[in-house]
């Protein structure tokens, strides 16, 4: 070692190790194409309308898990008070901070899971889905084809006619070819 190395060493303190960040950042996570053959955890970011389209959410999502996925659920109630009957789980006005974005363990636990897919099938762009669906560690974000939406989007579905929350899963099952889920071989 040259004396020039010795001396900075003993002159200039040494860093500091930083640790890990806990969570990773939006853009270092790697957005890929991913199809129902190549997936397992799929996660499902909606916004509440009415007990029509939470209905119609529950069914896919009990399809799915009969299929063998594993499928989470997440809806967005924009209303200041309580819904009894919602048994999906679901985030409200309550659990947003200051600046009107999600911030409870709900959402948190929901953005931090590694999904091979997520389905954003919310029609209006809302911005506390759109911060859930751009923060998400999601492998492949499915959304629809809007300018707000092109951000937490990876893969984009256009619609010719209105879209609708039963349109888009039709779609999304014949775009990414919905089968029963095949374990891979180790």
């Amino acid at each position: 070692m040259s004396l020039f190395k010795k001396l900075q060493e003993r002159i200039l303190p040494t860093p500091a190790i930083v640790a890990a960040p806990i969570f990773t950042a939006p853009n270092e996570v790697k957005h890929e194409f991913r199809n129902f053959s190549m997936s397992y955890r799929i996660g499902i970011l909606c916004y509440f309308t009415d007990y029509d389209s939470q209905e119609v959410i529950s069914n896919y999502k009990k399809e799915l898990e009969r299929l063998g996925y594993e499928c989470d659920v997440l809806l967005f109630i924009d209303k200041k008070e309580r819904e009894n009957n919602i048994y999906l789980q679901s985030f409200s006005w309550d659990d947003l901070d200051k600046n009107m974005m999600p911030n409870s363990p709900r959402t948190d636990r929901f953005m931090v899971k590694r999904y091979d897919l997520l389905f954003n099938l919310f029609i209006q762009p809302s911005p506390q889905l759109i911060y859930v669906a751009t923060c998400s560690h999601a492998k492949c974000r499915v959304g629809l084809l809007h300018d707000e939406l092109k951000s937490c989007s990876d893969l984009l579905l256009p619609f010719e006619q209105e879209p609708s929350v039963e349109l888009m899963i039709k779609k999304i099952n014949e775009l990414l070819k919905l089968r029963p889920y095949e374990r891979k071989q180790i």
